[in-house]
């Protein structure tokens, strides 16, 4: 168990040489510019940056923080915000719980802290949506000062590189072992900086393939890197037999290097398939304007728009256009969104696209009809007509926008023609 702690005088060089690096080679990245050095101001850019920052890209995260905060420039102003603009704001960043839980983060502190945010580690913990030990630690760390750890992605493959732990991710005395040593290395004078040091190596550096090992800071603070160069006679399994921490021989990759074999590989969670139908609702008001309804507040994508989508079980695509077709009018007598019954005839075929969500590999087949009866189908809070430029600025998921870039060449091709086989003439009527 000793090899995989830090001893007290690989504490000292570990703050010394990393918050030495950082200071020289730290990225220049908008939720480091403080022009204020105002606590409240400093948390809340933060919050927004980590948040942002969870399962997405720097290089994607930063056009959306600094959109951002052109528009909500401080917890007041979120606060103040309509659930319906913060979704428009993050449309197409993903993981949408992230900005409703950044929306009711402000909302609470205005409400319950005068506008304060809290400084203390556990009630960010227990209090904020979506705040959890390491987005507390960061903002605690950076905004307020305070001596406490993070410990995220970036930080979990330094450390377990460093200290040699192969251990399973999932379980919790390995994650307990990582938070200890990042505890332990926390620089008490510069808490904020070394914790962005850490995440700073992890992304820039110590990377998942092919690690800059060679003008890494703590290279010979690392026992992955000094065991694969040779420079120590570690045995990788010399405690194999009483630690659970090692890296056992089966879970040795031999067409990766030593150091990229930490952390442990994460066994891959395979991706549910799934089938939706999506029937696209058009008219001409003179322009082409689009039926779009207003998802569920539960669910993957709640309070985004979406064109009218039927869920369906993966043997159906083995079906004819015919039962297709029939399928959809069947599911959609049922939607109580237009608290009336609904005639649908003579939909069209407009084609098929994928999209890959995290957990989901979702399969859409795209119909469209037109409606030219605009007195009756008015815009609701759930239901409204977006034209092509309100479409792309709305809030609208990524995956709708593929779903819509595939089916307009079709659409366009439709009216052009003069063609209007696919109207819903008798919508609302109802059946003789």
């Amino acid at each position: 168990m000793t090899r995989h702690r830090f001893s007290k005088e690989e504490i000292l060089i570990c703050r010394r040489s990393l918050l030495a690096w950082y200071d020289t080679n730290k990225r220049k990245l908008p939720w480091r510019d403080w022009h204020d050095t105002n606590a409240n101001i400093v948390a809340y850019r933060v919050l927004v940056s980590e948040l942002m920052l969870q399962q997405t890209q720097v290089a994607t995260v930063i056009r959306y923080y600094e959109t951002w905060m052109k528009q909500w420039p401080d917890i007041k102003s979120l606060a103040e915000a309509t659930e319906d603009d913060v979704l428009k704001c993050w449309a197409g960043l993903g993981y949408y719980n992230r900005a409703r839980n950044l929306h009711k983060c402000a909302q609470l502190i205005i409400n319950e802290y005068n506008g304060e945010f809290p400084n203390e580690l556990d009630i960010m913990i227990n209090r904020l949506p979506g705040v959890g030990r390491y987005t507390a630690g960061a903002v605690s760390s950076i905004a307020f000062n305070q001596s406490n750890p993070i410990l995220d992605g970036n930080v979990i493959r330094v450390l377990s590189r460093m200290r040699c732990i192969g251990s399973d991710l999932k379980k919790k005395s390995t994650t307990d072992l990582l938070w200890s040593l990042a505890t332990d290395l926390v620089c008490p004078e510069r808490p904020g900086d070394f914790n962005q040091s850490l995440m700073e190596l992890g992304a820039t550096v110590c990377t998942p393939q092919k690690p800059k090992c060679t003008i890494c800071p703590v290279q010979n603070q690392c026992l992955a890197y000094l065991k694969q160069t040779q420079q120590t006679v570690i045995d990788i399994e010399e405690c194999s037999l009483n630690c659970t921490f090692c890296l056992k021989s089966e879970n040795i990759e031999s067409n990766r290097s030593l150091v990229e074999n930490y952390p442990r590989k994460k066994d891959k969670t395979k991706q549910r398939k799934e089938i939706s139908f999506i029937l696209i609702i058009y008219r001409l008001n003179p322009k082409l304007e689009f039926l779009m309804i207003k998802q569920k507040q539960s669910g993957l994508l709640s309070g985004l728009w979406s064109f009218l989508e039927i869920n369906s079980s993966n043997d159906l695509d083995q079906m004819n256009e015919r039962k297709r077709k029939n399928f959809i009018m069947e599911q959609i007598q049922h939607m109580t969104i237009f608290n009336k019954k609904i005639n649908i005839e003579n939909i069209k075929l407009a084609g098929q696209c994928r999209h890959l969500f995290s957990h989901i590999d979702k399969q859409y087949i795209i119909y469209f009809a037109h409606y030219d009866q605009n007195e009756i189908l008015t815009s609701t809070s759930q239901m409204q007509w977006f034209n092509q430029e309100q479409l792309q600025t709305s809030a609208i998921s990524t995956a709708m926008k593929k779903v819509f870039n595939t089916a307009l060449p079709q659409i366009k091709l439709w009216t052009s023609n003069g063609k209007k086989n696919g109207t819903l003439d008798n919508y609302f009527k109802k059946k003789k």
